[in-house]
């Protein structure tokens, strides 16, 4: 009899026990003197806080670079070939009858009567010999210097004086009103649009002729 009855109370212990061990282990205690509030919080979106702020501080950065202006280029240094306003035989002089047909001229952008006549006469023959080679087309410019085609030679002019022999030798240099058909020509060319140009350095062509 004492096996077979068994007590009630033995034959339910080991299955309470069972439930109390899994309701321990479904239901983990905070640690004693913990408080329930500090206890981390396992959401996963705690994660996205930080990529969030990732976001908004490469955001900030590309406002801040997108404020800041793109440099500017360097600007070209390179000399350029002197424009139509460097005449070669400039308008002031040192006489103030050479600089009143010089500035009629850049005026009238033409051979006007007047301008001439107070040219011929200051210049005698040298100054119908300028008038004719203007008329030929022999003033040329080329990106270094201004250049007259003589009969025999061609001849640099430039800041108003000349590589030929009249000017080295029969001149006066003190003498503003004394030049070389060759300067005049140029003068006259310059004011009156009749000056051939070349996109070439005469230094170079030179060598060839």
């Amino acid at each position: 009899m004492s096996h077979g009855d068994g007590d009630p109370a033995d034959d339910n212990g080991p299955e309470e026990g069972s439930e109390r061990e899994a309701s321990h282990e479904r239901d983990p205690q905070p640690a004693p003197g913990s408080d329930p509030a500090d206890t981390p919080d396992p959401d996963p979106d705690t994660d996205t806080g930080i990529l969030d702020s990732d976001a908004d501080a490469a955001a900030s950065n590309s406002d801040a670079d997108a404020a800041v202006p793109p440099s500017e280029p360097e600007a070209d240094t390179t000399d350029d070939a002197p424009t139509a306003t460097d005449y070669a035989v400039p308008t002031d002089t040192g006489s103030d009858a050479e600089t009143a047909w010089l500035r009629s001229l850049a005026d009238a952008g033409e051979l006007t009567p007047g301008a001439v006549e107070s040219m011929l006469a200051l210049h005698d023959d040298r100054g119908g010999r300028a008038i004719e080679a203007v008329s030929e087309g022999r003033v040329k410019q080329y990106q270094d210097f201004t250049v007259v085609v003589g009969h025999e030679d061609e001849y640099v002019v430039e800041d108003g004086g000349c590589t030929c022999k009249d000017t080295a030798y029969n001149l006066d240099p003190e003498n503003p009103n004394d030049r070389c058909w060759h300067v005049l020509a140029v003068a006259i060319a310059e004011r009156i649009g009749e000056v051939d140009h070349h996109e070439m350095w005469y230094s170079e062509v030179r060598e060839f002729l």
